[in-house]
């Protein structure tokens, strides 16, 4: 197994019982290891403090240095995923149907590599976007390469066509 996988076995009841979700965990190397976790409030409610990520990371650090499961000396840091989280799991996309999301696949798939628009669908096998041009496009998620969702405050405005509350806007 390796150690995202060890990490993963070991943090999610840690922070599960601190009234957390556990995001994702990544174990990178850029000059120095360092071991990422993201965690979020359970059931959405609310937002992840620095006083959060605090508590999670100090009684995280207790449990992977009990278990010593990093093969390597690493900096442990603990954050919220953000407003653009990363998408891994089906479970991560079926929570955001209905928002705006970026995917990228490993190879084109109904002539595209790399997606944007409103999560259609989303299942344990796949999901479907509603293009903005029109149409759908739909990708099982093991090709999926990467996703996050995407905060586009003039997404809407957009799709009606330059429209405010309905009507089109103004000009001088």
């Amino acid at each position: 197994m390796d150690v995202r996988h060890e990490v993963l076995e070991i943090a999610t009841p840690v922070v599960e019982d601190l009234g957390f979700e556990l995001v994702d965990v990544e174990f990178v190397q850029s000059g120095r290891w360092t071991l990422r976790v993201y965690i979020d409030r359970a059931e959405g409610l609310g937002t992840v403090s620095v006083d959060d990520c605090t508590l999670v990371s100090r009684r995280l650090d207790d449990a992977l240095e009990m278990n010593q499961t990093v093969p390597h000396r690493f900096v442990l840091e603990v954050s919220s995923p953000g407003i653009e989280r990363r998408l891994r799991t089906a479970g991560h996309f079926e929570k955001v149907v209905g928002e705006r999301v970026f995917v990228q696949t490993h190879e084109k798939l109904e002539g595209r590599r790399r997606v944007e628009g409103r999560l259609a669908a989303a299942d344990e096998a796949s999901v479907t976007i509603d293009l903005d041009e029109g149409g759908q496009w739909s990708a099982p998620i093991p090709a999926i390469q990467k996703a996050h969702l995407v905060v586009d405050p003039w997404a809407r405005l957009r799709a009606q066509g330059g429209r405010e509350n309905g009507r089109k806007k103004e000009t001088e």
